[in-house]
């Protein structure tokens, strides 16, 4: 199983290291903004291969916090499986044999999920969870249920989050708010590309262009730089984001911005390449000063 989570995570992820910075960016659970608007919360632990949960949540729209109570940092993601695929099928599909990922995780539903956490560091997400088996993937997986019907989150204002901007992901590229303001917010993230996409926030310590970024993705190692200077990939700090989310999808995320620059990845595989959608040019440089001035700047796809 470890090896086949491995091509799915592993594959979608450089280990992107550095927690100074971003713990300093990183919402305290106990006064973040999403925990504040009072939505039912599920709570989910991650230590290494473990993962703790409710085997049973009610559908609806949902808080989720990430909390990584392992030493190292923990990526993944959440998906509602397709009806037709069995528990029996998913053990052996992500089992220790299999080495590439199931055809039907490109069939499943994302409904979003707290970005990448650093040990001793929480995250949190809303998102709509309709009633299904879903599954948390990391190194490992962990099943759980969503029962009940989900009530129709539109039906009254209050439903839905109060947002400070909008993100929005597409084949392949994002779209950030222009300037992108300092401070906590809240993002409200929407996929409208025909891939499913996330939401990989890092920051850099010293400016940085997409070109260049688009260069250490070429590179070999994480500790190379780009020619003529810049951080490493071992450089970039998280700051948090979101998990996969489906086409036509909406979730919202928490983050803390301090004055800087900062890079967005999607790890995401393409469905019939498995090329990571970063690869193929689904990555956006910006940056944020005292007055939130910043451009967003994308990068160049490969030819």
């Amino acid at each position: 199983m470890r090896r086949l989570l491995a091509s799915v995570v592993v594959l979608l992820a450089l280990s992107l290291a550095g927690p100074a910075i971003a713990q300093e960016a990183t919402p305290a659970v106990s006064d973040s903004l999403l925990a504040g608007m009072g939505y039912p919360e599920l709570l989910v632990e991650v230590d290494g291969e473990t993962i703790q949960l409710p085997e049973q949540v009610p559908a609806g729209r949902t808080l989720i916090t990430l909390t990584n109570a392992g030493k190292e940092s923990w990526h993944g993601f959440l998906l509602r499986r397709p009806e037709d695929v069995t528990d029996e099928q998913i053990a052996t599909d992500l089992g220790p044999e299999s080495e590439a990922p199931p055809a039907w995780l490109f069939d499943a539903t994302f409904p979003g999920f707290p970005g990448e956490t650093l040990p001793g560091q929480s995250h949190q997400a809303v998102v709509d969870l309709a009633p299904g088996r879903y599954l948390v993937i990391g190194d490992t997986y962990q099943p759980f249920d969503v029962v009940g019907a989900a009530a129709t989150p539109e039906a009254t204002p209050e439903a839905t989050p109060l947002a400070n901007g909008t993100v929005r992901m597409f084949d392949f590229n994002f779209e950030f708010p222009n300037p992108v303001a300092p401070g906590r917010q809240v993002w409200e993230v929407t996929n409208t590309g025909q891939q499913a996409h996330e939401l990989l926030l890092t920051r850099s310590p010293e400016p940085v262009t997409a070109e260049q970024i688009m260069e250490l993705m070429a590179g070999e190692s994480e500790e190379a730089t780009p020619m003529g200077g810049g951080p490493s990939f071992a450089d970039l700090e998280q700051v948090g984001g979101l998990g996969w989310l489906s086409p036509g999808a909406t979730a919202w995320t928490e983050v803390d911005l301090t004055p800087g620059t900062y890079v967005a990845f999607c790890f995401v595989p393409d469905p019939e390449t498995f090329m990571p959608h970063a690869m193929m040019g689904m990555i956006a440089v910006f940056t944020v000063d005292e007055a939130g001035a910043g451009t967003p700047e994308s990068a160049t796809p490969p030819s």
